[in-house]
């Protein structure tokens, strides 16, 4: 209960003009139409097959859901991009996509090992994520001072500095372990084997550790010298222009869209472009819409450098949903082949888990570490590709079942709250810096999301020991205010 003669705070909603109000509402609304109601009837409208109306509903429940979700983000007056990110991937990758995949017939050629009962089955456990994820975020809404995460304050410039240095350091070394500038400009399979050829017998620890070393560092530094620069009333010194100079040229390098993932690329760009906007909302809203409808339209055609020259499928493109039911979008399959798998070999209680918490050991030291999810997975269904996704979803069943599922995205929504919390207006007024962090992890989560685990550790780890080496906990008198 609130203090009688505590000042009441005063809500971002009420301090908007009337005009931004009306804009905001008007957004929500057109995207609702264009997420729940359009999009899907031009699916259901491109049907190639015959199936039920029960299965589109079912199907459609999921789009349905995240589309509500998207459109209320947009409503709200307050910028929640961890939620955003989670509720985009939802949309396209666990909903649109299997519903263009139902109305088409058509799939990726990993839909092999699946039935309409897994498939109806995997809707179901989306459905329950969703709904946990969301029942946590808001669980606690009405007592947003015992939730509030306080804000993190940059330690010192000259922490910063150290910090650049070091991690210019670990790009170096990291360019020189994969054979110098030129691997960067090839393509992603080409610098993944030269990455590959550093240690073969230490399978991917060495390399997630390398690898993330060297490019999670640079853009960490990088986005905390933007913000210096920003909020900096005096001129940098020369050391620090210097520095972020050479920072510059290093993400050019080590962070390129080549060489690198496409989620990789999505969490750089939001790194970069969230600190940027801080508490403006209508340009937060354009990233939601954009990012909502570029998942659809641009994303699936943008692996054009995944092959080395010559060597990959030329870029076809029959329809929007056809594109999307057969690229990209193997997160629904893979659900659903995982719960395949859980049927024919149980649950692993925990076993699979092992990996991801321990990915640092390598195998020739403990040669029985699990595989990633997406490739045990993989080998079950005879696959020949095992570079497969494993979403949460199926990483939380594949350990506990329906319970791990419950308590993973419950605590993820949990989370989620947590560090939005961290773009209040009222937080960010004080200086903090966490919400440099809280950007980048938010666009880091599309590649939680989408699995495997295993695969995303190194660079969560690197990117968090970053953020804890930058900043501190602002004292209990500044808490206290926060």
């Amino acid at each position: 209960m609130r203090n009688a003669l505590e000042p009441p705070k005063l809500r971002a909603d009420l301090l908007e003009p009337e005009h931004r109000r009306g804009l905001r509402s008007a957004a929500a609304l057109v995207a609702f139409l264009i997420f729940a109601v359009v999009l899907p009837l031009l699916a259901r409208g491109a049907a190639a097959v015959v199936y039920t109306d029960t299965d589109f509903l079912i199907r459609y429940a999921v789009v349905l859901y995240a589309a509500v979700k998207i459109s209320a983000l947009l409503w709200h007056p307050d910028i929640r991009p961890v939620a955003g990110v989670f509720w985009i991937f939802v949309y396209t990758g666990m909903g649109l996509a299997p519903l263009a995949q139902l109305t088409t017939g058509r799939s990726t050629a990993l839909a092999i090992q699946v039935d309409e009962g897994l498939l109806t089955l995997a809707s179901f456990l989306t459905l329950l994520g969703c709904l946990c994820f969301d029942a946590a975020y808001h669980l606690r809404l009405r007592h947003r001072r015992q939730v509030s995460p306080g804000f993190r304050k940059l330690r010192s410039l000259q922490t910063l500095r150290f910090f650049s240095v070091a991690s210019i350091g670990a790009a170096l070394v990291y360019i020189a372990q994969v054979g110098g500038l030129g691997v960067f400009f090839l393509s992603r399979e080409e610098t993944s084997e030269a990455l590959d050829a550093i240690n073969p017998d230490s399978g991917q620890a060495l390399r997630a550790i390398v690898s993330a070393a060297g490019s999670v560092t640079c853009l960490t530094a990088l986005i905390f010298y933007l913000h210096v620069r920003r909020n900096r009333e005096r001129p940098l010194a020369a050391v620090d222009v210097f520095l972020i100079a050479v920072l510059v040229v290093m993400n050019v390098i080590v962070n390129n869209p080549i060489s690198n993932s496409r989620y990789w690329t999505l969490a750089v760009l939001f790194g970069l472009l969230l600190p940027l906007i801080r508490g403006r909302k209508g340009i937060f809203n354009v990233i939601l819409g954009g990012g909502a409808l570029g998942s659809i339209l641009v994303f699936p055609l943008s692996d054009v450098t995944r092959r080395a020259a010559g060597t990959g499928n030329a870029v076809q493109f029959d329809s929007v949903w056809t594109t999307i039911a057969t690229k990209d979008y193997d997160q629904f399959t893979m659900l659903a082949n995982t719960l395949g798998y859980t049927q024919d070999h149980g649950l692993s209680w925990g076993q699979q888990a092992m990996g991801p918490l321990f990915f640092w050991v390598p195998r020739v030291i403990w040669p029985d570490k699990p595989y990633d999810t997406g490739v045990e997975v993989g080998m079950w269904m005879n696959s020949v590709n095992l570079n497969l996704s494993a979403p949460l979803w199926a990483e939380a069943w594949i350990n506990f079942g329906l319970i791990g599922l419950i308590v993973v995205f419950a605590g993820l929504g949990f989370l989620a709250h947590r560090l939005d919390a961290g773009f209040r207006t009222d937080v960010l007024s004080r200086g903090s810096v966490g919400y440099l962090g809280i950007s980048i992890f938010a666009g880091y989560l599309f590649i939680l999301l989408r699995g495997s685990l295993l695969q995303s550790m190194g660079r969560l780890m690197i990117l968090t020991l970053s953020i804890l080496i930058l900043t501190a906990v602002a004292d209990r008198k500044e808490r206290a205010k926060a």
